[in-house]
């Protein structure tokens, strides 16, 4: 058998590469656009659950500016009648009498939500100041806030360590440790 060897020269090599040239860079180009149209998608965000975590974002706000402006009235009305939160809403107002000025910072790190459920797990970061004290208080801590309901949040629970209360937690690291 006879083998065919096949020959090219440069003039012949550049008239394939001229050729080759531009259906390469058509090839590029429609994969890139394959890929492009591929990896994007429309935003699969149901309205309704969009909603509720703004809700649940919202409540979290008026939580802390309650908090910061001493409104007790619009944290008794965020608060489900529980004997638990009764003596946390003591706290807070304990909070109001002894501190003139407080400010709180919240993180929101998750937010889980099992039908009418909602825990929402934060990081906060606050300042307590009395009339006579030079330096505020400073304190940080994560706790988790639990809410409940659809279209009205309610505070059901808060678990960790939460900001409420410094009032408490200050009087019983000043006192002296006894023997």
């Amino acid at each position: 058998m006879y083998r065919i060897a096949r020959v090219y020269n440069a003039g012949m090599i550049v008239c394939i590469g001229r050729r080759a040239h531009p259906l390469a860079c058509w090839t590029v180009l429609a994969l890139m656009g394959l890929v492009a149209v591929a990896c994007s998608k429309a935003s699969n965000i149901n309205p309704d659950d969009a909603a509720r975590v703004r809700k649940i974002d919202t409540t979290v706000e008026r939580i802390r500016q309650a908090y910061t402006g001493k409104d007790v009235s619009v944290l008794h009305s965020l608060f489900m009648p529980l004997d638990s939160l009764r003596t946390l809403e003591e706290e807070i107002q304990r909070d109001f009498a002894v501190y003139d000025r407080i400010t709180l910072d919240f993180t929101i790190d998750r937010v889980m939500v099992d039908g009418a459920d909602v825990a929402v797990y934060f990081h906060w970061l606050g300042q307590w100041q009395r009339a006579g004290d030079e330096q505020p208080l400073r304190e940080r801590g994560h706790a988790i806030l639990r809410l409940v309901g659809h279209q009205t949040l309610t505070v059901s629970g808060v678990d960790g360590d939460p900001p409420f209360g410094m009032a408490g937690r200050r009087i019983q690291s000043e006192r002296p440790r006894g023997r």
